[in-house]
């Protein structure tokens, strides 16, 4: 033995300290300090091998043992082991510290391997194994916790698979050929109706599944588009992504019309139907990466329809440049090429009145249904009420399709003024506002006002309107001016005059509001009763 060398050492001596080393006590070891003494309970080194002196103060061997917190192992000749896999039973755990017999590893530093938290997966020599609290390597389905399920169903809440050799499945398809009674959320379907039940574990060993009550988790594995339900189960109607060329930044668009393919045997496309599927890298590397899924429609070769507005029996829908249904408020120029959407509540009511919207100018603007999953398509009608940022506005759009008041040109349509779309109402607060129209050009432009109601109905006729904290007049159905009297002014002589109810003697004492003979200008009307100013 190793040690041997040591008693040549353990010379007699007349000295009043002894020699510090190892000392052979009959066919045991110890290792005896200056004070001649056994070490005990602690590890001590001999050439390159360490070695562990138990509490008496003797060799241990073929014993598993605990020393600082940390697991170690050593041989038959009392070496501590390392790098190396060990297979502890009653006989070398005789006090049965470490539960049931297993497999346990021991790393470069002698220490045993062991779950801390749910830090239970440890690399070694480049795969991946499982190891409970004591050390001991796990097998068979094990969940997120790095505990092993034995119950009827254990593929449902477990997230890890090991054979019997211990390694985690990683990047590996695994067929279960147990069957199941229960029935996939996600499909719909019993596992008892599933030819063969398919696992897929990734790169970090951890079993592919998606989020209960939701759509099937897709991957591309080897090169196909695969679908996994709830449980992990591989959803077997799923397909495959063609390749395609690179997509333009400002609005992606394939060069080609992707296909959709089986991707569980490599199958027909899938024609003249609906896919909800996130896609491809080359496609859209962001959605890819975040599996952000859309709707996309195929015709009757598979390919999926892009940059067009197409009707789908009677319903009309909208396909960005490489094929993803697009709702809420979508741009197009023309019909066939998609320039922007942006979900209905990004914007409030001064971005429709203003234009400051990127391609609301040079685009044609739609209303698709935002609710992507269950609708999606083109909404029309005069009376649509939508959610913007700042609240609940009224939105109309023609039996095109295209928005009242298109590309920031106010337009008069049914005795109501609408701009990109949004009927133009008066400030709740106030109860009438005025609208002022340019029938003229930019370089010579003729304006007239227009007051408008809280339903953005045009008041016609002449009136004084209560507007605020002052009064609103009307003339042959034009904005003429506005006064802040207590009293409404009244019309007298082709005229409205400031009347005080107060002054006994001449209630017209005030004289004229407003000279109507002077063209109305856009600065006579107030800030506060101003609901859009034309250019």
């Amino acid at each position: 033995m190793l040690l041997a060398a040591a008693v040549a050492c353990l010379v007699p001596t007349v000295t009043a300290y002894a020699i510090e080393g190892w000392n052979r006590e009959g066919d045991e070891w110890q290792y005896l300090n200056r004070e001649d003494q056994p070490v005990t309970s602690a590890f001590k080194k001999s050439k390159d091998d360490w070695f562990y002196l138990d509490e008496r103060g003797f060799l241990l061997k073929n014993r598993i043992f605990s020393f600082g917190g940390d697991d170690f192992y050593v041989d038959q000749d009392g070496r501590m082991v390392r790098n190396a896999w060990i297979f502890i039973d009653s006989e070398k755990d005789p006090d049965d510290n470490y539960g049931d017999s297993a497999w346990h590893y021991f790393g470069a530093d002698g220490k045993g391997l062991r779950a801390k938290g749910k830090g239970f997966r440890k690399e070694i020599d480049g795969q991946a194994y499982a190891f409970d609290e004591n050390g001991r390597m796990l097998t068979g389905w094990i969940s997120d916790e790095g505990a092993v399920l034995e119950d009827e169903n254990p593929f449902v809440n477990a997230r890890y698979y090991a054979d019997a050799d211990g390694a985690l499945y990683t990047n590996r398809w695994l067929y279960y050929d147990w069957g199941s009674h229960l029935t996939s959320e996600v499909s719909g379907r019993s596992y008892e109706d599933y030819e063969k039940m398919w696992f897929y574990f990734g790169a970090d060993s951890k079993k592919y599944r998606s989020r209960e009550g939701e759509a099937p988790f897709r991957r591309d594995i080897d090169g196909q588009t695969y679908g996994f339900d709830e449980n992990g189960v591989m959803v077997d109607w799923w397909n495959k992504v063609a390749t395609v060329s690179d997509a333009v930044r400002s609005n992606p668009t394939s060069d080609v019309r992707v296909r959709y393919y089986n991707g569980y045997d490599g199958g027909p496309t899938l024609k003249n139907r609906w896919l909800w599927m996130y896609p491809s890298e080359n496609l859209d590397a962001n959605e890819n990466r975040d599996l952000e899924c859309s709707w996309w429609r195929t015709d009757s070769k598979g390919r999926v329809y892009r940059n067009k507005i197409l009707q789908v029996g009677e319903r009309e829908y909208a396909f960005d440049g490489i094929g993803r249904m697009k709702t809420g408020f979508v741009l197009f120029d023309g019909r066939h090429e998609f320039v922007a959407q942006y979900d209905v509540d990004a914007w409030d009511a001064a971005h429709f009145i203003n234009g400051d919207i990127y391609g609301i100018e040079k685009a044609d603007l739609y209303l698709f249904s935002p609710d992507e999953l269950n609708d999606g398509s083109m909404q029309v009608g005069k009376e649509i009420t939508i959610e913007l940022a700042d609240g609940p506005r009224t939105f109309a759009f023609a039996p095109s399709g295209k928005a009242y008041g298109n590309r920031n040109c106010l337009q008069k349509k049914d005795n109501k003024f609408y701009i990109n779309g949004l009927r133009l109402d008066a400030p709740e607060e106030q109860g009438y506002g005025v609208v002022s129209q340019n029938i003229g050009t930019l370089d010579a432009p003729q304006y007239r006002f227009y007051v408008v109601d809280r339903n953005g109905r045009i008041v016609g006729g002449r009136r004084v309107l209560r507007a605020g904290d002052g009064y609103l007049l009307v003339a042959n159905g034009q904005y003429v001016g506005y006064c802040g009297d207590e009293d409404a002014p009244r019309w007298k002589n082709d005229a409205f005059y400031h009347y005080d109810r107060s002054n006994r003697q001449n209630h017209y004492a005030g004289g004229v509001v407003e000279d109507m003979r002077t063209p109305m200008t856009k600065d006579k009307v107030p800030d506060e009763l101003s609901v859009f100013e034309a250019d």
